[in-house]
């Protein structure tokens, strides 16, 4: 009986000693369990921005006037541990040349972490120095660009809209899918039936390849097919012509410069004229003019009339002589100006 009692004694005891070590191990391994998970939330939080490709660079440069364009073009991350990436461009004056600064939102899946930013500088430029930038080897963003991308991306969609249509299950693709869906099954049955080692040569009864899918079956066919796409839109820029008429002023010209005239002052006189030859006598050539012509056997007379005499000068300043004429300042033009986008399917904004 007394050894009876001390096997006794001795299993408790070995019991109780396996209980407590097994409660000392399980305390150990959830003690590492959670440490393990605090330094795996550390890590993802430090390392988030390195879950995220394509935002490497800390500057970006746009030429003025420039829109549509998407911030979000390029960037991808890890879905597993990413959320999403959002973008706040609200700062941007677009129209005036100037640095601005953009702010990118990292959400991450594990909502136990805290979103990280990632701050960008934007330089607007004008066109002059957009190109200067080009040579030297910078990207500038600008409106051909912007279209360029959209075209990228409408030729892109369209081109995975055509492979979708073309990935379509037909009715002998479902059968194959189905026969996929529930595969898992039949190698269930399989390894049960290799157990039993009965049925190892015959088709498992589940797994026949022409048999309608069950309801699990076709919940599982239903996600792999590929979905309708939806339309998305695909803006373009688009313009409409401004005329501006032509710029002009009116300016004189000198048609006839400034000159002075002397005008001739006139009186009338009385004068006494030889009646025989016509020349005009004086008091002093009167007398021995007319015994000439009596000495020559001719008349001799004489006779007075009126005659115009100048007796000074006015001087009269005449002025410059102007024309006015039209000079052209800036030739008319039309110009292109944005006037907002348009979707191919008729859409606008």
């Amino acid at each position: 009986m007394e050894q009876k009692k001390k096997k006794k004694m001795i299993a408790l005891i070995v019991a109780g000693v396996v209980l407590i070590g097994g409660a000392g191990i399980g305390t150990v391994i959830w003690a590492n369990n959670s440490n393990k998970e605090d330094r795996t939330v550390e890590t993802k939080k430090a390392d988030l921005l390195e879950d995220v490709k394509g935002l490497e660079l800390d500057k970006l440069y746009m030429e003025v006037k420039t829109k549509g364009n998407d911030f979000l073009k390029g960037i991808t991350y890890d879905k597993k541990v990413v959320k999403e990436v959002l973008v706040d461009t609200s700062n941007v004056n677009y129209e005036k040349e100037g640095t601005y600064e953009i702010v990118y939102t990292i959400v991450p899946v594990d909502s136990k972490m805290d979103s990280v930013e990632k701050k960008v500088q934007i330089e607007v430029v004008s066109p002059e120095k957009a190109e200067e930038l080009k040579k030297e080897g910078h990207d500038v963003i600008t409106n051909e660009t912007v279209n360029e991308d959209k075209k990228q991306e409408e030729s892109e969609k369209k081109e995975e809209e055509s492979k979708g249509e073309e990935q379509k299950p037909s009715t002998g693709n479902s059968n194959s899918e189905t026969t996929g869906s529930v595969s898992s099954g039949n190698n269930n049955s399989t390894g049960s039936n290799s157990s039993s080692g009965s049925n190892t040569g015959s088709k498992p009864s589940t797994g026949g390849s022409t048999s309608k899918p069950s309801t699990g079956g076709n919940s599982n066919q239903g996600s792999q097919k590929p979905s309708t796409p939806s339309h998305t839109h695909n803006w373009v820029q688009q313009y409409t012509t401004v005329h501006h008429p032509e710029k002009g002023h009116n300016e004189q010209y000198v048609i006839k410069e400034a000159w002075t005239e002397s005008v001739p002052i006139y009186e009338t006189v009385m004068k006494t004229f030889c009646g025989t030859c016509g020349a005009e006598l004086t008091l002093e050539t009167a007398g021995s003019h007319e015994e000439k012509h009596m000495l020559n056997g001719e008349n001799a007379s004489r006779y007075e009339k009126p005659v115009q005499v100048i007796k000074g000068y006015e001087t009269i300043n005449h002025q410059a002589e102007y024309g006015t004429r039209y000079v052209v300042d800036q030739a008319a033009y039309d110009e292109q100006v944005p006037a907002g986008f348009k979707c191919s399917c008729g859409a606008t904004k």
